[in-house]
């Protein structure tokens, strides 16, 4: 017997509303393939109906490309109840302002128990570039916004990191206990991090904790280190540092 319309759209409502709860309920950004396997349907179902919810706002791509709760869902949620913005669209505006005014890329990343994890970035207006990092999930002593990120640790965080094997990425890599911890010290007295060519020969960066992010998060600058050096721009990390100071807070709502 042929579906009637009315059953054909009550349906679709059920199956997208069961997206929806799905990834509400997730712990973190949730992927078509990953979605499907939840819900029990078809990968190209889930596909369409997600593209549908994003366009309309319901869902929105995560900058590691996963689906998480989009803003328009605080239109079903009366007055202060609705939730908050996901954290990279709240400091986007930030990141872009980072680039505006250093002149170099931008990336915003969080602390995981896994790693740093890149959610998102502004491109700096140079046509020479480092990789964009947006996804990539990385041991904290690779980057600077791994190492403003450990500033924040306890001595028991910080201890069973330094006491495992700190691989290298190239020569630079800091990979002795005693010299990675001096350097979450010095960071965390002066308020940012710099990373001297730890991933990628070339490449450099500085970094600073994002006040009032939750989870905690890091907000950096990263680019070609003929370019981007505490040697050439010695106050580069005070001004990154006291920008993010400035305006974080503002519009975390903190």
């Amino acid at each position: 017997m042929a579906t009637s319309p009315a059953e054909s759209t009550t349906s679709a409502i059920e199956r997208s509303f069961l997206l929806l709860q799905l990834v509400a309920a997730a712990d973190e950004p949730l992927g078509v393939r990953e979605l499907g396997r939840r819900s029990g349907l078809p990968r190209s179902t889930v596909s369409r109906l997600a593209a549908q919810l994003v366009e309309l706002g319901m869902l929105s791509r995560s900058g590691v490309g996963g689906l998480v709760s989009g803003p328009a869902l605080g239109t079903l949620i009366p007055g202060d109840e609705a939730p908050p913005a996901a954290l990279e669209d709240r400091l986007r505006p930030l990141l872009v302002e980072c680039v505006q005014r250093f002149g170099e890329s931008a990336a915003l990343t969080v602390d995981t128990p896994t790693g740093a994890l890149y959610l998102t970035n502004v491109l700096g207006p140079s046509a020479i570039q480092a990789p964009d990092p947006t996804g990539e999930r990385l041991d904290f002593h690779l980057v600077a916004p791994g190492l403003a990120l450990m500033t924040s640790w306890d001595d028991e965080r910080l201890d069973t990191y330094t006491a495992a094997p700190l691989p290298a990425a190239t020569p630079l890599t800091i990979t002795a206990a005693a010299t990675l911890r001096d350097v979450v010290r010095m960071s965390a007295e002066r308020g940012y991090a710099w990373a001297d060519q730890a991933l990628d020969l070339e490449v450099n960066g500085v970094a600073v904790l994002v006040p009032g992010a939750d989870p905690v998060a890091s907000i950096s600058l990263y680019g070609p280190a003929y370019r981007l050096n505490p040697s050439d721009r010695p106050g580069l990390g005070d001004a990154l540092r006291d920008l993010v100071s400035e305006q974080a807070p503002g519009l975390l709502g903190v």
